[in-house]
């Protein structure tokens, strides 16, 4: 069920229980199994707010709880003094928080006030009559027709028990394995499943389109085929069938992130002609895995690339690049196809703007800045101070505004914090192209990682340069 609930109450303690019953009421109306821990996270939350941002107001406090397909949130939104992440963390009380949700996010919107954003996915349910998927050799089945077609209704709780039986409960998408929340996705558009159908009706593959509303790109992905259909091309056909989509609607690229364990997913990528503009380390964790392929032996986190698809002719960009990282964005334009002028920086001035979002499912943090002020070197080498705190945290990452002419500078300043070159993102940074950075905070061996293709090796190599640079050159202690 999808809805929108607001609550507005006095900023004083007593109206926690209220908070706490109605946060406990849309659990219960969006079928959300994990209760306990959204009401505890909301009702703490509500009491930290009241006793950290509204000791010297007493504007009311409005509540907003919306369900939508996959996840529940819940905005608090205050007129008090304004938190955000670079100083609620510093607060033991905010870990503590948000260790019970999924995302846990502060959102500034200026003389409106500010808003703590609590995001709790919904946990696939199991799957009757179900066993675990073996890991050993899957018999192929016979040669046969495919038909590759649009998701239907009556596909939904096939394609659950497909995603089942190639990623256990593993992927990191937990609407696929709930077969009403599948169909609800398809019918808003935010997710555009493609379908292969075996001779005997069985779903043997899936490629879906995921998008945001009013957003240029969308993302390739739910790339599935089952071992016992592999090699037949399925994969290929599938992406096809959810590429002739994207361009229906009208979308200026989109994107994928096939991970480094093994090269079929980056080969389809190719073979496509897509091309590589990143290289995102210890995104996820071991266990997103798909079953029966031919992985590599560590164990270390997941790592991805990114590959970008034009559908249509990209308009000229005048961008703003670091020294030390322009002849590389160039080559990343250019293989791209998108005509870019990289013009001289210029200092910051004014405020900026930034959000920081924790992914605890994932264990990643990532900061987007959407502006740069005069003050956003020392609020985002704060952010990453507190990130660099948090325990279990795998990775951060930073996007930065390519577009931005101070941009330069202040990339300068993450790397002096440790981060290092990731590559770029275009249309990623609400709409916006972005250099993105990272940090992983886990030991990431690049020798293990699978990449393919001659520039996916380029960038490999020098981002391998970079994480050296950055590892003798941190000015944040580790």
């Amino acid at each position: 069920m999808q809805f929108r609930v607001e609550l507005v109450v006095p900023p004083d303690v007593a109206f926690a229980s209220l908070v706490q019953s109605t946060v406990a009421d849309a659990c219960e109306r969006a079928e959300l199994k994990r209760h306990d821990d959204l009401m505890t996270a909301a009702s703490h939350g509500f009491l930290t707010i009241v006793e950290q941002a509204m000791v010297e107001s007493s504007e009311p406090i409005r509540v907003i709880l919306q369900a939508e397909p996959g996840e529940l949130r819940v905005r608090i939104r205050e007129h008090g003094l304004p938190l955000d992440s670079a100083n609620a963390r510093r607060d033991p009380a905010w870990a503590q928080i948000a260790a019970k949700v999924d995302t846990m996010r502060w959102l500034a919107h200026g003389a409106s006030g500010s808003e703590l954003e609590l995001i709790v996915k919904h946990r696939p349910p199991t799957l009757e009559s179900e066993t675990p998927p073996a890991t050993g050799d899957v018999p192929l089945a016979p040669p046969q027709e495919y038909t590759i077609r649009r998701f239907e209704p009556a596909d939904a709780r096939a394609l659950a028990r497909a995603f089942y039986l190639t990623y256990g409960y593993h992927y990191d998408f937990p609407a696929v394995y709930q077969p009403r929340r599948l169909i609800a996705l398809n019918a808003s558009g935010r997710y555009s499943s493609t379908v292969a159908v075996a001779a005997n009706g069985e779903i043997a593959g899936h490629y879906a389109l995921s998008r945001e509303p009013d957003q240029p790109i969308g993302d390739g992905c739910g790339a599935i085929v089952l071992p016992a259909h592999r090699g037949r091309d399925l994969l290929n056909k599938l992406r096809a069938g959810t590429e002739k989509e994207a361009q229906r609607i009208g979308l200026e690229a989109y994107f994928s992130e096939p991970v480094t364990d093994h090269g079929r997913t980056q080969r389809a990528s190719e073979s496509f002609g897509a091309k590589a503009t990143a290289i995102t380390l210890g995104c996820a964790p071991r266990t997103f895995l798909a079953k029966h392929m031919e992985l590599s032996a560590t164990a270390q986190r997941q790592s991805t690339m990114l590959y970008y698809k034009l559908l249509k002719t990209a308009a000229p960009r005048v961008l703003y690049a670091p020294k030390n990282h322009a002849r590389m964005l160039a080559k990343i334009y250019r293989n791209l196809g998108i005509p870019a002028e990289f013009a001289e920086p210029k200092p910051a001035s004014g405020n900026g703007a930034m959000r920081t979002t924790v992914n605890h499912s994932d264990a990643v943090a990532t900061i987007d800045v959407t502006r740069v002020g005069a003050d956003s070197a020392a609020l985002l080498q704060q952010n990453i101070e507190d990130l660099r705190s948090l325990a279990h945290l795998g990775a951060i990452y930073a996007r930065l505004p390519l577009d931005d002419p101070a941009m330069p500078h202040l990339a300068t300043v993450a790397e002096s914090c440790g981060l290092f070159f990731s590559g770029a993102a275009p249309w990623a940074l609400d709409g916006r192209d972005a250099l993105v950075l990272q940090l992983p905070l886990m030991p990431i061996d690049l020798s293990a990682l699978t990449v393919v293709g001659d520039f996916g090796n380029e960038l490999l190599h020098y981002i391998g340069v970079a994480s050296k640079k950055a590892a003798t050159s941190r000015s944040i202690p580790a």
